[in-house]
């Protein structure tokens, strides 16, 4: 007996979620740095790179999952991506963002993506684009402490909201650590070790890419361990000279995320998801809060 198809549902994210801050962040971040700033992006590349990921997303899911979802993590991921890969083309915006939200649904873990789509998206930029893109400097708005102090305020207000502090702190203290031993190791001075710290490049990695709840361990010491592991690749890469080292550092780590996560099975530990969201199944009369999502929706950061 054929059965009935399954109706759409449409789905928003509550005013909890903490995509929803991140979003505002990151969006006030890009208008002050065009506006005030040196964020020199070409309006082309925004629309390339945002548009992109969002109608990609949109569509996918609404395929796969009968969803008609706002394309939130999309949003971050192509924001993320425009922010941070430097390009005089356009359409590198458009590949990186392809790359970036396919990840999510071709690579996966089971029911769950472990690559951060944005990570994912520049790495593959950085290894495949022949020269034509790079990751823009630290240095594009100025680097000034004022605005890095801020930065990290908020975003550690951000990783509170998350249960993120814990990593955030084991990544900042890892780096600080690993930064002074470069400088006693004799590769340069204070501001060459510390200086990357006050940039828009590293606030973006450290508050919105590496902590993305979807693609960090779900433990309390995993995540310490993971904070401090991705610390100790990067200040090595960073002695060997390796450009863009914390995109490779976290990018090997994730790929060893889906290891992590069956230990963590093994040990009956399974974190909370933490999106607020609001659905309603189209045809009826009032929209129910959900935590977690009852469908799969594979959104991130």
């Amino acid at each position: 007996m054929p059965t009935e198809p399954r109706n759409f549902t449409f789905v928003v994210p509550g005013w909890k979620d903490p995509r929803v801050m991140n979003s505002a962040a990151v969006t006030l971040w890009v208008i002050l740095g065009q506006t005030v700033y040196f964020f020199n992006r070409d309006p082309v590349d925004l629309i390339a790179a945002i548009g992109t990921a969002g109608v990609l997303d949109f569509l996918l899911i609404l395929i796969m999952f009968r969803q008609i979802v706002l394309p939130l993590s999309a949003y971050l991921t192509g924001i993320s991506i425009v922010i941070l890969v430097e390009s005089n083309d356009w359409r590198v915006y458009v590949v990186a963002s392809v790359w970036g939200v396919l990840s999510k649904y071709l690579i996966r873990d089971g029911k769950r993506h472990f690559f951060n789509p944005s990570n994912f998206a520049i790495v593959m930029i950085l290894l495949f684009s022949h020269g034509a893109a790079s990751v823009a400097p630290g240095s594009q708005w100025g680097a000034d402490y004022r605005i890095a102090f801020v930065i990290m305020c908020l975003g550690l207000l951000m990783m509170y909201r998350i249960n993120r502090l814990d990593l955030a702190f084991s990544w900042l203290g890892g780096f600080a650590f690993m930064g002074l031993l470069r400088m006693a190791l004799g590769q340069g001075g204070l501001v060459f070790a510390l200086g990357p710290m006050t940039g828009a490049e590293f606030a973006l990695f450290t508050f919105v890419m590496m902590p993305d709840p979807k693609t960090s361990p779900p433990t309390r010491r995993g995540r310490i361990a993971w904070g401090l592991s991705i610390a100790i690749v990067d200040g090595l890469l960073r002695y060997m000279e390796i450009r863009y080292s914390m995109f490779y550092a976290l990018f090997m780590h994730t790929a060893i995320l889906p290891m992590m996560r069956w230990a963590a099975a093994r040990a009956g530990v399974e974190e909370a998801d933490p999106w607020r969201l609001l659905q309603w199944s189209l045809g009826r009369k009032a929209a129910t809060p959900v935590k977690p999502a009852p469908a799969p929706i594979p959104a991130d950061g």
